[in-house]
């Protein structure tokens, strides 16, 4: 009897250590995962809080053709720890409604009517960012002689080994396409350029039970450089008075680009066939373009409600009107009545005399 308790007990003892190993293997594994995802999330968070800035985030420069320029830029790493990458030269073009740019890293896709890198050399490609320190990069533009008059624009970005986000450059611009971050050159070629900028399209809403009235105006720039529109939208009522101006955000429209401008224009209680006019100018000759469209608005809801107020009134009026009337004509009836009846006691006592 003993023996065959001892043979059950080591049987279950056995039976059991299937059990123990799989809650320790599932224990391991689960100890493995938590450090590996805090693993992970030191090293991206450490990434991503790396401040570093461009200064200056864009440069302006005017040049003849057949001259030189030079120009520096300056990285600054505000992080705890060294940076350390490539700088490059490369083309850019702003294609998005935004306005963001977008580097151009195989020079053969860039449009050589605005292409420039090939004229830019830099003193050094591969840098290191000291912990709380800056590096400048100097650089060189060397126009050729035959150049074409008009706007070239050339990015030189610094791309760390580490993925690092982009931020705000030193005048406040956001320049960096992550994991780069670039200073713009906006080069302008001396001479007999074009100018040509159209209103492509503007619309709103056609109706609007109220206001304001938001509306929207593609602007786009067919020139050789890129330029900084000036405007206002103006919105007027049927009677041709001005109701509101809204002064049209200034943004850089580069060539073959388009632009997108918002306005919201207007009060609340408005109603009739209004006009909304975009008048602005552009360009070294102030060129001017305009366009114009109509909404309509009207507060149907506020306008039913007024209307059947009306119509209640209206009936209430009527109706006090009727019993007004009626009553006089029931008392200037009563009051013929007694009049007869005084006369014909008049009449009656007069005989009697």
């Amino acid at each position: 009897m003993n023996i065959k308790k001892i043979k059950n007990l080591k049987f279950k003892i056995q039976d059991s250590k299937p059990d123990v190993f799989r809650f320790q293997l599932l224990a391991f594994s689960f100890l493995l995962f938590a450090f590996s995802f805090q693993l992970s999330a030191g090293t991206i968070s450490a990434q991503s809080s790396i401040p570093l800035t461009v200064g200056p985030a864009r440069q302006q420069i005017t040049i003849n053709p057949g001259e030189s320029s030079d120009f520096a830029i300056k990285y600054y790493n505000q992080s705890e720890i060294p940076l350390r990458g490539v700088v490059s030269v490369a083309d850019f073009v702003v294609d998005s409604t935004d306005g963001s740019p977008r580097i151009i890293d195989n020079i053969d896709q860039a449009n050589p009517k605005f292409s420039a890198s090939k004229w830019v050399t830099i003193s050094i490609d591969q840098i290191t960012i000291a912990p709380n320190d800056r590096t400048i990069v100097s650089g060189s533009l060397s126009v050729p002689k035959d150049a074409r008059p008009g706007g070239r624009y050339v990015s030189v970005y610094f791309e760390p080994s580490i993925g690092t986000p982009s931020v705000a450059g030193a005048d406040g611009g956001t320049t960096g396409i992550a994991p780069r971050i670039a200073s713009l050159l906006y080069i302008r070629v001396n001479g007999p350029i074009t100018e040509h900028a159209s209103i492509s399209n503007m619309f709103a809403k056609s109706y609007y039970e109220y206001g304001p009235i938001e509306v929207t105006a593609h602007i786009t720039n067919n020139g050789d450089y890129h330029i900084r529109p000036r405007g206002v939208f103006t919105l007027t009522n049927p009677l041709a008075g001005v109701v509101e101006q809204s002064s049209l955000k200034e943004a850089n429209i580069f060539p073959d680009a388009l632009r997108i401008f918002s306005a919201t224009i207007g009060e609340k209680w408005m109603m009739g066939r209004y006009k909304i006019t975009l008048n602005a100018f552009y360009g070294e000759k102030a060129q001017v373009m305009e366009r114009s469209i109509f909404v309509w608005v009207f507060p149907w809801r506020v306008a039913l409600v007024i209307l059947l107020s009306l119509v209640i009134l209206g009936v209430i009026a009527r109706a006090i009107y009727k019993n007004i009337i009626l009553k006089e004509a029931s008392l200037e009836e009563e009051l013929f009545e007694e009049r007869k009846e005084i006369e014909k006691l008049k009449r009656q006592i007069g005989k009697r005399e």
